[in-house]
């Protein structure tokens, strides 16, 4: 052949790939789905979006992770029938993806590898007998301090005032004016934004690990395959299908669905602070009917109902039915307004669903990375290699396209906070 390969290496970059598979790769998924794709923020009006987001956005981000370990582990294969071709052996015939115990993951769930062999993957790591360690990932943990609008809600002593005109109107349809005005409001706008911390996290990780990748690439070319046809297919496979490829797919929508996160809860906040001040003015309605009329409100609406005014009067209480049924009309009139804004809120929820579906892209994209097989017969057939880096190319121009489009969603919900507070 002319040059030295040290086939030993070579088998070992390929079981250090089954590592990162069984891994890395579900150490961040992990962080994406548990924490990025979090319904805990999304409650009261929101939790539609919540179910969304743990739902099919979620199964959908489970279902990429999935084909990237299945991809990563052909690769690692091809590389350990690299090393065979040079002269290297093993008792061993599965698959690293059957290896890893990774055949049960579905999508829907997180698997991580069981390791192989006596050490498992402890040999992958710092400290272990190889020099291509598994990737030292940044993970730290999410905050979600507390935020609650109905926090920002007094209720007081005139929450009975309020339900008696709930109740007597039929404002909400038999609803209480805690279950129908104060519950939609229990949403955590600060936990909506710890997801997107989350996602931005994890594009940051999926850049670490691709950097590990191609470092530990380098070692492996020093350690003696830096040479020969298989080589060269290896590292251009390596290149674009996974750094140009699922990587950069990975690092692009964790930032792209980090300002999804980020706009809901910005939008969220302007909304239901709306929703605050006309609760809050409702309440210093009824705090006013607490103070004139209690404990004679229902006698009070009595009076209204038959226009009865002579029938108002009550030794020593200066009674106003006028004032009352204006005070009255007034809250039911607020309270149609805080419904409304309650729309504004699930317009929301209408307005992300598209925008989270474009998780889908990091499906699609991992797909167009082909079963590599043989590096040897890779090598032989560049021009296959080629030609499937070309459809990768198309994949990866309609993520920026449909990410493009998606975008639009985020200006619509800041016409929705527009439209709610006019």
């Amino acid at each position: 052949m002319g040059y030295e390969v040290d086939e030993a290496q070579v088998a070992d970059f390929g079981l250090y790939l089954g590592a990162e598979a069984g891994q890395s790769l579900p150490e961040i998924e992990k962080l994406a789905r548990e924490e990025g794709m979090s319904a805990d923020g999304f409650k009261g009006v929101l939790s539609k979006l919540g179910e969304i987001v743990t739902g099919d956005a979620s199964t959908i981000v489970g279902e990429g992770f999935s084909l990237m370990q299945v991809k990563m582990c052909d690769l690692g294969d091809a590389v350990i029938d690299a090393a065979k071709s040079y002269g290297y052996s093993e008792d061993e015939s599965k698959s690293l993806f059957e290896r890893n115990g990774l055949g049960g993951d579905n999508g829907e769930d997180i698997t991580f590898g069981k390791g192989y062999g006596d050490d498992g993957y402890d040999r992958h790591t710092e400290g272990g007998s190889s020099k291509y360690n598994v990737t030292e990932l940044d993970i730290k943990a999410i905050d979600r301090p507390d935020s609650t609008f109905a926090d920002d809600v007094d209720a007081g002593a005139v929450l009975d005032v309020v339900n008696w005109i709930w109740s007597e109107f039929g404002v909400d349809g038999g609803k209480s004016f805690t279950d129908s005005i104060l519950e939609p409001l229990a949403g955590n706008p600060n936990s909506i934004k710890a997801n997107g911390q989350a996602w931005v996290s994890v594009g940051g990780n999926f850049g670490l690990l691709a950097s590990n990748i191609v470092d530990n690439a380098a070692k492996l070319a020093a350690d003696g395959w830096e040479h020969g046809d298989a080589a060269d297919a290896f590292r251009e496979f390596l290149s674009q299908y996974w750094q140009d490829g699922a990587v950069w797919a990975g690092e692009k929508l964790g930032e792209f669905i980090s300002k999804g996160f980020e706009k809901v809860a910005e939008v969220s906040i302007s909304i239901a602070q709306l929703a605050v001040d006309a609760i809050n003015k409702i309440l210093k309605l009824a705090g006013k009917i607490a103070a004139r009329f209690i404990p004679w409100v229902g006698w009070a609406w009595t009076a209204i109902e038959y226009a009865a005014k002579a029938a108002s009067y009550i030794p020593g209480v200066d009674l106003d039915i006028d004032a009352l049924h204006d005070n009255i009309m007034e809250i039911i009139d607020l309270a149609q307004k805080v419904f409304s804004l309650y729309e504004s809120l699930e317009q929301v929820v209408e307005t992300m669903q598209d925008y989270f579906n474009t998780a889908q892209d990091l499906v699609d994209t991992v797909k167009q990375i082909p079963e590599i097989g043989n590096l040897q017969d890779a090598a032989s057939t560049y021009e296959s290699i080629k030609d499937n880096a070309g459809k990768l190319k198309e994949q990866t121009g309609a993520l920026e396209q449909n990410i493009e489009d998606a975008s639009g969603k985020l200006s619509e919900l800041d016409g929705i906070a527009e439209d709610a507070g006019n």
